[in-house]
């Protein structure tokens, strides 16, 4: 049965850099992923100061999502960061409609295109290995929400080491 879109409450969403938060990051830290969740693995080791800023989602104070921007200079191009990297919302967030960018994963972006301006980055992307018609139309959809004009690559491009099957991901971009 899908959850009326009611059901979606709002959340409060913050940008901050992860060396002025470590409150943050202690937070996190003990944070508990769902482990029926597919990609509990992504974030059960994640060491927070491998990102320099990282997004949140509160309701009532709680934590129930977050995101990092990444920055790989091994494998992206110069100037290039990974936004929504490590996206993650907590179960009470969830829904089952088809809702595509919903408000605050459009906010969630537009501050971390801001952070990553701020720290001197050039270019954002947004990559996903899996469902290249949802993600196309995530896109397609924040980019209306948001009147921003993002480039979606053809094909799957490497996100990180191109030997991983994984690495390799379907990829949208804008310049900052």
């Amino acid at each position: 049965m899908l959850k009326p879109l009611d059901s979606h409450k709002s959340v409060t969403v913050a940008t901050v850099l992860t060396s002025d938060r470590p409150d943050i990051l202690r937070v996190l830290k003990q944070f508990t992923f769902d482990s029926k969740d597919r990609l509990n693995y992504n974030y059960e080791k994640i060491n927070w100061f491998d990102y320099q800023a990282i997004s949140l989602y509160r309701r009532n104070r709680k934590i129930v999502g977050f995101s990092t921007i990444s920055h790989r200079p091994d494998f992206y191009k110069d100037g290039e960061v990974r936004i929504l990297n490590r996206y993650y919302e907590a179960k009470e967030m969830r829904r089952t409609s088809k809702v595509f960018a919903d408000d605050h994963v459009c906010v969630m972006v537009k501050q971390q295109m801001k952070m990553a301006k701020n720290l001197g980055y050039t270019r954002a992307f947004i990559s996903r290995q899996r469902s290249p018609v949802y993600f196309k139309k995530f896109i397609r959809t924040m980019a209306e929400k948001t009147g921003q004009d993002w480039v979606i690559e053809k094909d799957k491009v490497a996100v990180c080491d191109p030997k991983d099957d994984n690495c390799w991901q379907y990829k949208a971009w804008i310049d900052l």
